[in-house]
């Protein structure tokens, strides 16, 4: 089944979707049965497969628990309307002078196009219809009108017999015609006896076309502004929200998402699940704001937690008259059976007494596979500062990195170390590279 409803009044504008349903999977259980094939073009082939139960060898069973299954969906969007209004200047004044000054102009070019079109319509009329009575006079001197006689005749198998019958034409055409006369009927049967009729149709004329001299007068009105508006009205943006849930046997999902105007605007993303499998619980929040007092600052926030995977980041960016600020902070963490991995990011940036900026990159992993022998642990870490002014410039940077490795139970290790730092003024420039590596393998080349 499912549901729409939708609403709008002065507070909010509201929509709603609902559906939900049943599923009836017991057709996996139904045994199938696979003949041996040959794979086309190879000499390959697959044996026969008998009396399998997809329900059972795919997992289904374990990960569904029944065959008889249900879903829940609901969708939900809603606008609360603000009553603050933003006022945008729109200069009118200068067209309304605009108009002013040109109207005079335009009325009178007006006028003479009126008066111009309405001779040449009442000329060209009146020589029209001077041609088509001179044309009709000399045709009704010159020529007798034509008259056409249809004889008398008898309709075969019922003896009706049907008088002769005149159609006369207007003596300067043969398309309309002037005067019909109408057979008559007689049935020999009944005596029923129909008698002629004679039909003058109206003569064809052209009437005098009288123009009104009043018509000559029309002209535009004249508008009057009392005031002039010079500013628009535009209702400011109100808040937005937006539900999703999604419910079955299996998993339970829940989306929120909202936008919302009030001294600060804020944007917030909200998702979580809930199941019967570990793996597919997970929860993503986010959050975003942007402060308007006292200059700008934008402001996120993000973190996502999971069996396997969990992270979060935070960053902010400020802007004043004076200055500028920046930091973003990002971490991971990963853990999965054969890897567990931590990661770390930072970047912090300002203006205060001189641009400066500086970045970190933390990673440590271990890695672990026994059926195949292979296990590695490490660490990497990077580090970079920049400092600028106008009289000097400044960038040093170093990486450090190690591992310790079993590959197919051969030992390897290794160590990586550098620095590098430039430095560039009016008077000259230095700079400094330093490399050191290392490494040592058992057997493995």
């Amino acid at each position: 089944s499912q549901n729409f409803s939708a609403g709008n009044n002065e507070k909010s504008i509201e929509a709603h979707i609902g559906i939900n349903g049943d599923a009836n999977l017991d057709f996996l259980n139904i045994p199938l049965t696979i003949p041996e094939m040959t794979l086309p073009y190879t000499k390959l082939t697959t044996p026969q497969v008998k009396d399998i139960s997809l329900w059972e060898k795919t997992g289904l069973k374990e990960f569904l628990k029944t065959t008889k299954q249900s879903f829940d969906l609901s969708i939900k969007a809603q606008y609360k309307k603000n009553k603050d209004q933003h006022s945008i200047p729109v200069p009118l004044d200068a067209f309304y002078a605009f108009i002013n000054r040109n109207i005079s102009s335009f009325n009178r070019l007006f006028k003479t196009v009126r008066n111009k079109a309405l001779d040449f319509v009442s000329k060209s009329y009146n020589e029209a219809k001077v041609i088509f009575d001179k044309y009709k006079v000399e045709k009704s001197l010159n020529q007798q009108p034509s008259i056409y006689r249809i004889p008398g005749y008898t309709i075969p198998g019922t003896n009706i017999e049907v008088s002769p019958f005149t159609v006369k034409m207007l003596a300067f055409g043969y398309v309309i015609p002037k005067e019909i006369s109408t057979p008559s009927i007689t049935l020999p049967g009944p005596g029923i006896y129909v008698p002629s009729y004679t039909l003058v149709l109206p003569f064809l004329e052209l009437p005098t076309l009288h123009v009104p001299r009043n018509l000559l007068e029309l002209s535009f009105p004249e508008f009057k502004l009392s005031s002039t508006t010079n500013n628009n009205l535009i209702p400011a943006m109100g808040n937005i929200t937006f539900d999703f849930s999604f419910k079955s046997s299996v998993i339970t999902l829940n989306t929120n998402i909202g936008l919302y105007n009030q001294s600060d605007i804020v944007a917030h993303f909200l998702t979580s699940s809930s199941s019967v499998i570990d793996a597919l619980q997970y929860k993503l929040e986010g959050t975003s704001s942007l402060k308007r007092k006292r200059g700008l600052k934008l402001a996120t926030a993000l973190s996502l937690s999971n069996k396997f995977v969990e992270g979060n980041h935070d960053s902010t960016i400020s802007f004043t008259k004076k200055n500028m600020d920046a930091s973003m902070t990002t971490t991971a963490r990963v853990q999965i059976p054969v890897l567990r991995m931590n990661f770390k990011q930072e970047l912090r940036g300002n203006t205060k007494s001189k641009p400066t900026v500086s970045s970190s990159i933390e990673l440590k992993y271990d890695f672990n596979w026994p059926h195949v022998y292979t296990t590695a642990t490490g660490a990497f870490d990077h580090k970079l500062s920049l400092e600028s002014l106008t009289s000097y410039f400044s960038i040093e940077s170093s990486t450090k990195g190690g591992v310790k490795a079993f590959i197919l139970s051969k030992e390897y290790s290794g160590t990586l170390a550098s620095e590098a730092s430039t430095y560039l003024n009016s008077k000259g420039a230095r700079s400094s590279v330093k490399l050191q590596g290392a490494s040592k393998g058992d057997g493995i080349w």
